[in-house]
């Protein structure tokens, strides 16, 4: 009896042995996956089984059992990924999941076909290229299929740019601003911000928004979005926008890994949802163009320093958000300046001004503004900030005791220098009471008269004697 028993159980054990072998050959396949982008997920569905005894694949549902033999026979891997993009009944048949933000990993699977499809996908995703068909066994007769994911991922990242609007052309080179008009007090600078549109009709964005950051010398207060459009070639749509100073909206340096930081921007135009939820934001070359305009703060401005003004994207999805920096572009503005000297000196009148007038055109008819000079220093501000340019400058009002000096002077605003000072030097009216030759050509003069005279007189005189 016990050696029945001892027979019945290691043929249990032999029995139980033999089954465990095949599921532990049928589990020896391995999928290895390998990405260097952040943020996707990928599902592993199962296709169709594998029949060891008579080699054959039989797909899990009937309508794709000629792809799977396409697929194995006439290696139509691609035909075969095309048809499963759409089918429903993948989701029964999950296998396993994983994120690429790991960087690597790998699958066990049984002997079958598996595809290897993108369920989920980065924000600066276009498209996913191919999803992955993988085999076992298959024509290298290998248990580990390795796939290089970062290949199949069509990643860019959308750039960013900003320009200045002068006229009708754009132009990121330096500009200078200031005012003519001192009923404005102010000057216009429109800027233009583009920025690329990403994500995908399958990867859609659930924010889009581009922040603008204005340096020192610009009204952060003012900032008058005139349009904001998709602009794809010559087409431009109009686009619905918020506009907002929240910092939980254009702040997001410390939220986002890697971010640049966008602490300090003034405001931030953010794209509606309903325009991000169209399949047509994310048309090829669409890109997000805002136009604004800004005013020169004469209050903070510092004459002849670069005033910077930038721009950024942050965007985002499910799966994270990202930060892109823009370029800075920079305004300038200018100040001239006069100063009254004594020509006979060279130095400042004490305690005497002058008035003086500044000009558009070198006939004087287009006035600025006017000034008077230090009594003491003999300066004259005249509390302007000009865009670079020739001006002219001209004394209206002598200081007292002194001529009138009508000449025009050019003043030419631009470049490194901030500041121009024009020198306009007077003449005393008044001549010393002694010495030089001023009171001696008035005696001259006076006595001559007086003896031109006399001998009028005298000769009017004799002409009466002999008229007698």
């Amino acid at each position: 009896m016990k050696t029945v028993k001892r027979i019945f159980a290691i043929a249990v054990a032999v029995l139980l042995i033999a089954m465990m072998i095949p599921t532990a050959f049928a589990a020896s396949n391995t999928i290895s996956w390998t990405c260097t982008f952040k943020g996707y997920t990928y599902t592993v569905y199962k296709v169709a089984d594998y029949n060891s005894t008579t080699g054959a694949f039989t797909a899990l549902d009937d309508s794709l059992q000629y792809d799977v033999d396409n697929a194995v026979t006439k290696a139509q891997m691609a035909s075969l990924a095309e048809s499963l993009e759409d089918y429903s009944f993948l989701n029964e048949d999950v296998v396993a999941g994983f994120s690429t933000d790991n960087g690597s990993g790998t699958v066990p699977v049984e002997d079958g076909i598996y595809f290897v499809k993108c369920t989920q996908r980065g924000p600066n995703n276009k498209a996913i290229l191919m999803d992955s068909i993988v085999v076992f066994p298959n024509a290298n007769d290998t248990t580990t299929e390795s796939i290089n994911l970062s290949s199949k991922i069509n990643e860019g990242q959308p750039t960013v740019d900003k320009k200045f609007k002068v006229g009708s052309t754009l132009t990121a080179e330096d500009q200078t601003y200031g005012t003519v008009d001192l009923s404005a007090k102010s000057k216009t600078i429109t800027y233009v911000l583009t920025a690329d549109v990403a994500g995908s009709v399958t990867s859609k964005l659930t924010s889009y928004v581009i922040t603008d950051k204005m340096g020192t010398g610009l009204k952060t207060s003012k900032h008058d979005v005139k349009s904001v459009v998709l602009k794809n070639g010559t087409t431009e749509t109009a686009l619905d926008y918020t506009v907002s100073t929240d910092a939980s909206v254009i702040d997001c340096a410390t939220t986002v890994d890697g971010g640049v930081g966008t602490t300090g921007n003034t405001f931030g135009v953010s794209i509606a949802a309903a325009e991000l939820a169209k399949d047509s934001f994310y048309t090829e070359g669409n890109q997000v163009v805002v136009t604004f305009e800004t005013e020169l703060d004469y209050a903070t401005a510092v004459v002849a320093t670069l005033i910077p003004n930038s721009d950024a994207l942050i965007y985002g999805n499910d799966s994270g958000r990202n930060v892109v920096p823009g370029p800075t572009v920079n305004a300038k503005t200018y100040q001239p300046y006069a100063q009254k000297l004594d020509a006979n000196t060279n130095q400042p009148i004490a305690g005497k001004s002058a008035t003086f007038g500044l000009y558009e055109d070198e006939a004087c008819k287009k006035e600025i503004t006017t000034a008077e000079s230090d009594p003491q220093t003999g300066i004259a501000d005249f509390r302007v900030k000009l865009p670079a340019g020739t001006y002219y400058i001209k004394e209206t009002v002598a200081p007292a005791g002194y001529n009138l000096n009508s000449e025009v002077k050019a003043v030419t605003l631009g470049g490194t220098t901030g500041t121009a000072t024009v020198t306009i030097k007077d003449t005393p009216s008044k001549l010393p009471s002694t010495g030089g030759n001023g009171t001696m050509i008035f005696t001259i003069v006076g006595g001559s008269l007086v003896l031109l005279a006399a001998a009028l007189f005298v000769v009017v005189m004799k002409k009466r004697s002999s008229a007698k």
